[in-house]
């Protein structure tokens, strides 16, 4: 018998292709279930390697998709390698192209098709995904149209990015698992609030080299925990909240937001007066800390090494003292 000619299965958009999708469609919203697609921000791109470490991501949007590993995790699995214990764990997710273009991302034609790189949240194990192929040719042109694309994704291996999407399950793995330094405080006053930042120097959040951002504080011990961590923190300065204010020539404070560095007058100085609502002195800290981290070594590590490795040589490659 030959095909359903009462099928057109030629042309662009047509009505039965249409059928086709909405169908598709609403199985996928009937058997599949939500995740948060994730776009990744390139900041700073090795041309090299392909890679950007200090990559982040500010967005996430809500999607339904079709688990098309039933059975399980694909992929290696859990296994030791060279580097120690690794989660190698895979899983392919089928997504409409219709809807993923109603998501509406900007920009490197996300407003299109998925791209490599970029995450998908995965509720049932509350873990990220991260796209390693867009398969988009996984149904072969139904009805002569394109009508889902199938991602191949691996558990996403978190190194340090940004991950700054308003969505608070979203936002917290980066609080958790992002490198932490925690400061003990001394003298002070104020509140510092999670996910805002702060800074050191005189000069105000914008202008200033040493910045991070609050993952937690707890006021009855004095203990302040950054991450995003730029520059080196000392002892010998204040930790100042942003946003901050400036004093104006009548005395009154006018609150700037974190790139707004313009005033409307001078200060009674004749230069901007930052203020902040919070301010402590530190008492120590250490950069190396592992008791944020309870299954850290690096402090171990460190002491070890420095018995065995001479650093007494200044170039050990050459053939004379150098």
């Amino acid at each position: 018998m030959a095909t359903n000619h009462y099928f057109n299965n030629f042309g662009a958009d047509t009505a039965d292709q249409k059928l086709i999708e909405n169908i598709i469609i609403e199985s996928i919203q009937t058997y599949g279930i939500d995740v948060y697609y994730m776009p990744r921000t390139q900041v700073n791109t090795d041309s090299i390697f392909g890679e950007d470490r200090i990559s982040k991501f500010e967005d996430a949007r809500q999607i339904e998709m079709y688990i098309k590993s039933v059975d399980g995790f694909e992929g290696d699995g859990t296994f030791v390698s060279n580097f120690g214990l690794e989660v190698r764990d895979q899983i392919t997710f089928t997504v409409s192209r219709r809807r993923f273009q109603e998501l509406q991302f900007e920009g490197d034609n996300r407003d299109k098709e998925p791209t490599e790189g970029d995450l998908v949240y995965f509720p049932l194990t509350e873990s990220l995904f991260q796209i390693m192929h867009v398969q988009g040719y996984n149904t072969f042109y139904q009805t002569g149209a394109l009508q889902t694309f199938d991602l191949v994704c691996e558990l996403f291996e978190y190194a340090d990015e940004a991950i700054d999407t308003g969505i608070d399950d979203l936002d917290k793995i980066e609080r958790e698992e992002s490198y932490t330094i925690e400061f003990t405080l001394g003298s002070g006053s104020g509140t510092y609030n999670v996910e805002e930042n702060v800074y050191q120097g005189t000069s105000g959040y914008a202008n200033s080299s040493i910045k991070g951002e609050v993952s937690n504080w707890d006021s009855g011990t004095s203990t302040l925990k950054l991450i995003n961590v730029i520059g080196t923190f000392s002892t010998s300065d204040n930790i100042y909240e942003s946003p901050y204010s400036i004093q104006l020539e009548d005395d009154s404070t006018l609150l700037l937001d974190d790139e707004d560095i313009s005033t409307p007058n001078s200060s009674t100085e004749g230069k901007p007066i930052w203020e902040s609502t919070a301010s402590f002195a530190i008492s120590t800290f250490d950069d190396q800390e592992q008791s944020t981290d309870p299954s850290a070594n690096n402090v171990a590590i460190e002491t070890v090494a420095d018995s065995i490795i001479d650093f007494t040589e200044g170039n050990p490659f050459s053939e004379g003292n150098i």
